[in-house]
């Protein structure tokens, strides 16, 4: 009798450290999150500025990296107040609506990331088309 109660308390042991290193990882992963939004939030201030300054303002492609990164920017919101709020979430209706909620967030990050690569080839080809050939 003993023996199976310590090992109850050894397997409960094992199952509190699990669930603590398991929130901790949790928690990483929201401020790796959160720290992204921050980032994306100061690249959207610089692309702002830098697209008021240049002289070419009307560029189609720089409004494209623009607005994808607006759109990847608001993506990355939403994914981390999902994981914000799936963390020590034990209702299992909310944690799913937060989990969707996480995946519409990735989903606008990937449309936003694609959107920006459109602007991208816009921008280099307005770029050559600048640039003077060579006339032999």
């Amino acid at each position: 009798m003993e023996h199976s109660k310590n090992k109850s308390n050894n397997r409960q042991d094992f199952d509190d450290k699990k669930s603590k290193k398991i929130l901790e990882l949790e928690k990483e992963v929201e401020l790796g999150l959160w720290i992204q939004v921050m980032g994306q939030i100061i690249e959207i201030k610089g692309l702002s500025g830098l697209l008021h300054i240049e002289e070419d303002a009307n560029s189609t492609g720089e409004q494209q990296i623009l607005t994808g990164a607006l759109i990847r920017t608001i993506g990355q919101i939403l994914e981390a107040i999902s994981v914000s709020s799936q963390i020590g979430e034990t209702d299992i209706i909310k944690l799913l609506q937060e989990q969707k909620l996480a995946i519409t967030g990735d989903l606008l990050v990937s449309i936003g990331s694609a959107y920006e690569v459109v602007g991208g080839i816009h921008v280099l080809q307005e770029e050559i088309v600048k640039t003077p050939r060579i006339v032999p």
